[in-house]
């Protein structure tokens, strides 16, 4: 272990140099934060160091503290060994990334991987531009080497697979197997489960998994085809007890940088899932119309500034293309449109080309449409009681969900439309069919977010199939019937807008209490001038 004093364990390492003054921005001492326990290097010879002297080797450090700064960062993994490039923070999502000069440097700093950095664990791995066997070859074995956490995996068994571990269940988003791996580690040995992606890497992946498991088969298909895949395989609708969409982008998909779906890393501007299909988004840059580049990066960006941003960003992406400028590696194309949006007004820590990556990926994918096509297909699929988890990770996820869940909600036992209907006459029993009711929405707890702060936004909406009468069809007859215009038709009183205190009407008031005043005044006059006289 380090000793408990940050700048004494540095010091002690005197064959490491920590980083230079620039990293600091003023050049004064970083301070660790207050509590934060440190990690002595193991008793090990120096490890074999491979490529030049010039290159950098990341790592990737979760869970931080949001107060964490890049000069603490800094200090406490400068005894690790030279850093050439400061620590980039994304506390949003409690992630960062420091580049030392050397693999025994990052073999030091993934060995110190459960160290106490404030009143945070931190978790060390090697970052996107370590290959494995690289790091394996300095000693970072293991879960280190392309660690994959799957959100709400406990959750998601719970609800998903507990109920009725003999049955048959489809896993939409295989990814690298996570939530597969744990509903066949919770599944009866009469369980089947089906996987479906379109990653070829996820294939293999689960290839590997099938030939380890009978119970479980692969299918390089979109999960919107899961009905018309299984059904020569004997899996009809009905059949089913549960299906999994975690939907979006995996996280080995967004780490491994020769896939070019982040924007801080350098690889070719490709972003599809399955790259044999469509074309990469270096080629759909050439030929998309202004127009049309605006609307795709408004509406699946969800960019702030009211449309401004995706207008300016679609801009300078057509006057590059004019030049012939136009860049094809994802670095190149995030620096051109952190440009083109300026500074960052929102408060937002992530990278300013996040968002317009996100939206070209939904475009090129067809995420969203293929997340709805998702849904309905594995409404048909599952038995009564059957039931279907989601997990989303932004807005725009969850609308579909809600839009989906919409139109199949099964009508609750009170609700008000019902109540009217039933009281109409000649109103006709509500006949049952498949319908959705939703559990409570669940979210990772405090003890999953230490561990995987990346699922800090992932929800896990259940929603199960009921045989029950759908609201959608009771909101259809009701507006048929001959009293809904009069139910719904504005009363006379409500159509007059009323007053404020002191406005006309109480004016009008005042003018006609003065007029009902006006003779008992004449008279009081006449009386007056009488009594003058006398």
């Amino acid at each position: 272990m380090r000793t408990a004093s940050a700048k004494a364990a540095i010091g002690a390492h005197s064959n490491h140099s920590t980083a230079d003054s620039s990293l600091g921005g003023d050049g004064e001492s970083a301070s660790v934060p207050s509590g934060a326990s440190t990690r002595v290097s193991q008793a090990r010879g120096p490890l074999r160091q491979p490529g030049s002297a010039g290159k950098g080797y990341d790592v990737f450090i979760r869970n931080l503290p949001e107060d964490a700064t890049s000069k603490q960062l800094a200090e406490f993994f400068g005894a690790a060994g030279k850093i050439v490039r400061a620590p980039r923070l994304n506390l949003g999502r409690g992630f960062a990334w420091i580049t030392f000069n050397s693999m025994d440097a990052v073999a030091e700093a993934v060995r110190w991987s459960g160290s106490h950095f404030g009143s945070r664990i931190l978790y060390v791995h090697p970052a996107n531009n370590v290959s494995p066997s690289d790091a394996k070859m300095h000693g970072c074995s293991g879960t280190d080497i392309g660690a994959h956490i799957p959100a709400l995996r406990d959750e998601t068994v719970e609800k998903l697979v507990a109920p009725s571990p003999g049955a048959t269940f489809v896993d939409g988003t295989f990814g690298r197997g996570g939530h597969s791996k744990a509903m066949l580690a919770a599944m009866a040995p009469s369980g089947k489960l089906h996987a479906f992606d379109m990653d070829p890497e996820a294939i293999k992946e689960g290839e590997r998994l099938m030939a380890e498991d009978a119970r479980f088969t692969i299918h390089h298909a979109p999960f919107s085809s899961m009905h018309k895949v299984l059904k020569p395989l004997g899996v009809t609708p009905g059949s089913v007890d549960g299906v999994l969409l975690d939907v979006g982008i995996s996280s080995p998909q967004f780490d491994d940088a020769s896939r070019g779906f982040r924007p801080e890393t350098d690889g070719p501007l490709d972003l599809r899932f399955d790259p044999s299909k469509g074309v990469p988004a270096s080629a759909f840059l050439q030929t998309v119309p202004h127009e049309e580049l605006v609307r795709i990066i408004d509406a699946y960006g969800e960019e702030s500034g009211g449309g401004h941003a995706a207008r300016r960003i679609a801009d300078a992406i057509c006057l590059a293309r004019s030049r012939g400028e136009l860049p094809s590696t994802t670095r190149s194309f995030a620096e051109l449109v952190a440009r083109a949006k300026g500074k960052e007004s929102s408060g937002q820590v992530m990278h300013p080309a996040k968002m317009t990556f996100q939206a070209l990926r939904i475009h090129l994918n067809s995420e969203f449409d293929e997340m709805r096509k998702g849904v309905r297909a594995a409404f048909k699929l599952v038995r009564e009681g059957g039931r279907i988890g989601l997990i989303t990770w932004k807005f725009s996820e969850r609308k579909i969900v809600d839009d989906v869940f919409g139109s199949l909600v099964a009508v609750r036992p009170n609700e008000p439309l019902r109540e009217w209907y039933q009281q109409q006459p000649g109103a006709s029993p509500l006949p049952n069919g498949p319908s959705l009711e939703s559990d409570d929405v669940v979210r990772p707890s405090e003890r999953e977010l230490q561990r995987n702060s990346r699922c800090r936004q992932a929800l896990l909406h259940v929603l199960r199939k009921r045989n029950l009468p759908r609201l959608a069809h009771l909101e259809k007859r009701a507006y048929r019937m001959p009293g809904w215009a009069a139910a719904t038709a504005p009363t006379p009183a409500a159509t007059v807008a009323k007053e404020k205190p002191g406005g006309k009407r109480q004016r009008q008031a005042a003018n006609l209490g003065d007029e009902k005043m006006k003779p008992k005044k004449k008279a009081a006059k006449k009386v007056k001038l009488a009594s003058e006289k006398i």
